[in-house]
């Protein structure tokens, strides 16, 4: 889904004024600022549509900075899962299917892409793939989270960006 955003020419002018050791995190700031407002969004969109099962998911709900080349910013926003809960996760010893001991996660929201995208799902008997087939419909809430709250995390870039600017000039 690519989605058409209005107003960045006049961002990445302003942004250029800006000298080049505040450049990494100056966008940083813009970026997280932005994606704050649409981490709301997608809690509230979630929240509305039901999907509170534990509060696992809705609670995981985050944005994290990626590892990307030099003067690229890039956040990711999704929902913590299993290694990525780090030390939220409740971890619980458990016999596993091979019957040895394992850590399970407590309240690990894996399923949020189902969710998010929809799933097919097999009931079988476990050993083999037949089965009934059904599918998990998708109820998204982070793509409408981004398209509903677009114009206002462009805001707040631009308005964390202008307090940059005030700030280096010494106002």
């Amino acid at each position: 889904m690519s989605a058409r955003i209005e107003g960045l020419g006049e961002l990445r002018r302003s942004f250029v004024s800006l000298s080049e050791d505040m450049h990494t995190n100056v966008s940083r700031r813009m970026v997280a600022s932005a994606g704050g407002i649409v981490r709301k969004e997608a809690r509230a969109l979630a929240q509305q549509q039901g999907l509170r099962l534990t509060g696992a998911m809705i609670a995981n709900i985050a944005i994290k900075r990626e590892r990307t080349p030099e003067g690229v910013t890039q956040y990711h926003l999704g929902v913590r899962s299993g290694k990525d809960l780090g030390k939220r996760a409740a971890r619980q010893l458990v016999v596993g299917k091979n019957g040895k001991i394992v850590n399970a996660y407590v309240n690990d929201p894996f399923y949020w892409r189902f969710l998010e995208r929809g799933r097919n799902v097999y009931h079988g008997d476990g050993k083999r793939r037949r089965g009934v087939k059904s599918r998990i419909e998708a109820t998204p809430f982070i793509a409408p989270a981004l398209t509903n709250k677009q114009t206002e995390a462009l805001d707040a870039m631009a308005a964390r960006l202008q307090a940059a600017i005030r700030k280096a000039n010494g106002q």
